[in-house]
């Protein structure tokens, strides 16, 4: 696996995981995470996308519409009760960037989630 740099990370990019290892209601798969904080040492918070409307219902998820710049090509929805701390050997493929008014939206929704 080719060694991801610090430098190519930030916040709210979109990066391909392979989460084949998963267990219980965990996201499995090849799947779009984003980027939730900045690179720490070598570790970043991320969170999977979904496109499986039925977790709209749940808390602590982001709607994001699908764009040249995300990278994503259907309506996807960031489970952030799903973040957890990755590696950053992990991120695969990065696939774009969300633009700044989802990124504020993640950010919003993330601080609920962490302090809640």
């Amino acid at each position: 696996m080719q060694k991801t740099e610090h430098k190519n990370i930030r916040k709210g990019d979109v990066w391909l995981i392979d989460n084949a290892n998963a267990v219980g209601h965990i996201q499995k798969g090849i799947r779009p995470h984003v980027i939730v904080t900045q690179v720490t040492g070598e570790t970043v918070t991320v969170a999977p996308c979904t496109s499986v409307q039925k977790k709209t219902h749940q808390k602590y998820v982001i709607e994001i519409l699908p764009t040249k710049h995300s990278g994503l090509t259907t309506i996807s929805f960031v489970l952030l009760y799903q973040s957890f701390a990755a590696d950053i050997s992990l991120l695969q493929e990065k696939i774009g960037h969300l633009d700044e008014n989802e990124i504020a939206r993640i950010q919003v929704e993330y601080i609920k989630y962490v302090t809640d």
